[in-house]
């Protein structure tokens, strides 16, 4: 598994200063908290931690599920195994970190249109 530049982690270890904190629930249970941090003019850390819910094991409970780290030019995915095929937990974890680090884009899936002739 990746880690995070010793640069980017210094700042994250060493501040307090969350831009923006939010908690992620699925099917109405807790899942996960997200932070985001800016780390320094050209790089913003979205963190996935695993919430405090007791659906977690303890060692899992509160750790780093997920990074994301966007320096302008493009992004770096902490967490995610190299391999091609990713497992089902991994790409929720990759789907809510893309969709909260692009929050400056509306996303809209259509409803599909009734089927009038069978």
């Amino acid at each position: 598994m990746a880690t995070l530049k010793k640069e980017i982690q210094d700042v994250i270890d060493n501040t307090n200063d969350v831009l923006f904190r939010e908690e992620i629930y699925i099917n109405d249970v807790h899942e996960y908290d997200y932070y985001k941090l800016h780390t320094s003019k050209d790089a913003t850390v979205h963190t996935l931690y695993f919430s405090n819910d007791a659906s977690w094991d303890s060692n899992i409970s509160n750790t780093v599920a997920m990074q994301l780290v966007d320096n302008g030019n493009g992004i770096e995915i902490i967490g995610v195994n190299s391999k091609k095929t990713i497992e089902y937990l991994e790409a929720e974890q990759l789907h809510i970190l893309l969709r909260l680090s692009s929050g400056h884009s509306v996303y809209r899936i259509a409803e599909p249109s009734i089927k009038k002739e069978f």
